[in-house]
């Protein structure tokens, strides 16, 4: 029963390091933008998908088509916040909310009419490949997705504390009006930020892609999870984001082998609903770092 207890600890543990790297582009939108973006979703769905296409028409490994899927999301991203997001960035919250649903809606229809709703698989040869350690079964390729997704979370937080870009994004994040002073652009920093953030968030999709079914209708699911671990982490904090992906993957690995999987969800938001309660900043507090 321990060795069991601690395997189903070891799975959420990998698997909660991709759903931080789903979340952190959420969580750096909102600490920028100040908007709650229901696109993102989306975003997580168009990078499984570039990798599932590359993957079955050209064979190209998983992890090769990440820089690809990531580029073409940074672009989209950016141009849809310049071009139509920006539009509205200084009306009341509510627009926002309203016009990101209606992209969100917009982008999973197309998908659906372009790719139908079947489910699909990213199975490369060495899917079901695993090595023992003590007691632990370790999958090749969870592994490799929680490195991968934890340097993403890494690279992207050297990014905002060691380059020009970064700065300029932490102060816009601060202060708009005072960012401006100091020469900064507020409206190309905005564009930035949100291609960052789909960006990232393409990277999360390539590698959910490898574990999980792909759909045009998947970015629901994890929109839920990206919004509840950026409240228990601390909107903006990237560490905090790690931390809550950490915690919501081992909570779904504890209720799907101890409680049932559809226990998931209400055991996700009986926690939300107590550090809404118990901390409303979440565990990190806020502040984009």
């Amino acid at each position: 029963m321990r060795s069991m207890l601690l395997q189903v600890l070891l799975d959420g543990i990998l698997i909660g390091g991709i759903y931080a790297s789903c979340a952190v582009g959420f969580s750096l939108v909102f600490g920028v933008l100040r908007i709650i973006n229901i696109v993102h979703g989306e975003f997580i769905m168009l990078g499984a998908f570039i990798t599932y296409w590359l993957f079955k028409i050209y064979g190209l490994d998983p992890f090769l088509s990440i820089p690809l899927s990531c580029s073409l999301l940074f672009i989209f991203g950016f141009l849809l916040q310049r071009y139509v997001i920006n539009r509205i960035i200084e009306a009341p919250e509510i627009m926002s909310l309203l016009l990101t649903f209606g992209l969100s809606l917009i982008i999973a229809n197309l998908a659906l009419i372009a790719w139908k709703g079947d489910y699909r698989l990213v199975n490369p040869g060495y899917a079901g490949a695993n090595f023992k350690v003590a007691f632990f079964t370790i999958p090749y390729v969870r592994l490799a997705t929680f490195t991968f997704a934890v340097a993403a979370l890494a690279g992207l937080y050297l990014f905002l504390q060691r380059t020009d870009i970064g700065r300029a994004i932490k102060a816009t994040s601060q202060s708009k009006d005072g960012a401006r002073l100091q020469g900064v652009r507020p409206s190309v920093i905005y564009a930035v930020t949100f291609g960052l953030g789909a960006a990232i968030t393409a990277i999360a999709g390539s590698l959910l892609s490898m574990s999980f079914s792909v759909f045009p209708a998947m970015g629901g699911d994890y929109l839920l999870f990206s919004f509840f671990i950026v409240v228990v982490g601390g909107m903006g904090h990237i560490p905090g984001t790690l931390a809550g992906g950490l915690i919501l993957g081992i909570l779904q690995s504890l209720s799907t082998n101890f409680m049932g999987a559809g226990m998931t969800y209400i055991l996700i938001f009986a926690v939300l609903y107590i550090v809404l309660i118990v901390r409303p900043t979440g565990i990190f507090g806020k502040g984009l770092v």
